[in-house]
C-alpha cells in the first residue's frame, strides 16, 4: 500500500493538513520563498526575515503570589 492509498483509506478527520518538507532541499524551498505567495512560502519568509533582522528584546517576568 503506497501512501496515495492510505491516505484515500483514512478518514478526513485523521489526515493531517501539515506539508511534509523531508524530501526537499534547501534550493527548492529557497526558490520557492522567491519566486511564491503561497501560505507556506510567506511563513518561510517570516521566519528568515526574523534570522536576519531580529526584533527587539522584550523583556519578560513570571510573578507568583
Amino acid at each position: 500500500m503506497d501512501a496515495g492509498e492510505a491516505a484515500e483509506k483514512t478518514p478526513a478527520e485523521w489526515q493531517s493538513v501539515m506539508v511534509d518538507l523531508a524530501d526537499s532541499s534547501l534550493e527548492e524551498l529557497a526558490e520557492l520563498v522567491e519566486h511564491d505567495d503561497s501560505a507556506l512560502a510567506r511563513a518561510l519568509r517570516r521566519v528568515t526575515d526574523e534570522l536576519t533582522s531580529p526584533g527587539e528584546p522584550i523583556a519578560g517576568f513570571n510573578s507568583a503570589v
